[in-house]
């Protein structure tokens, strides 16, 4: 993974894809009216993730306040374990040989500017799922290749 990245120049490592559809933010929005949290991608921030299920999003973002608030979702998940135990995965991961290359590249590139932000959820397995379904449809996250209803994901693929 290292060796690919090094090959590739930086402008290609850092290529995000995003197609903003603010409609499909508020209408989400409007139906799940979750608090989410934000805590910079560490493996000293840990601690701030709670001991309980929710759902989570990597977004690179936040810059400094002399500029106005930007954020691309990166990838975006569920956990029925906690969001702690999940984080903590993403940490060890990042430098595991052995884990997702997709998420390694997005751990890797963006390190030191990714945040994961989070909301507890506690509910049925099939409501986790159709809530994740509509989760990534209303952000579409460049990393996130699967959990799309079959329209977003061929809307998509045709700009992936």
């Amino acid at each position: 993974m290292d060796a690919f990245l090094q090959s590739l120049a930086e402008g290609e490592q850092r290529l995000v894809k995003c197609q903003p559809m603010p409609s499909r933010w508020m209408a989400f929005a409007a139906k799940h009216p979750f608090t989410w949290t934000h805590v910079p991608f560490s493996a000293a921030t840990g601690e701030q993730v709670p001991q309980e299920p929710g759902f989570y999003c990597f977004f690179v973002g936040l810059p400094p306040a002399s500029l106005p608030p930007i954020g691309f979702p990166l990838y975006v998940g569920k956990t029925e374990r906690t969001l702690r135990t999940r984080f903590r995965e993403y940490v060890r991961e990042k430098d595991d040989d052995e884990g997702r290359v997709r998420a390694r590249k997005f751990l890797k590139v963006f390190e030191g500017e990714l945040y994961f932000s989070f909301t507890v959820f506690r509910g049925t397995p099939a409501e986790v799922k159709a809530i994740e379904t509509e989760l990534h449809n209303a952000l579409m996250p460049a990393y996130s290749d699967i959990g799309y209803d079959a329209d977003v994901r061929e809307a998509r693929q045709a700009w992936q």
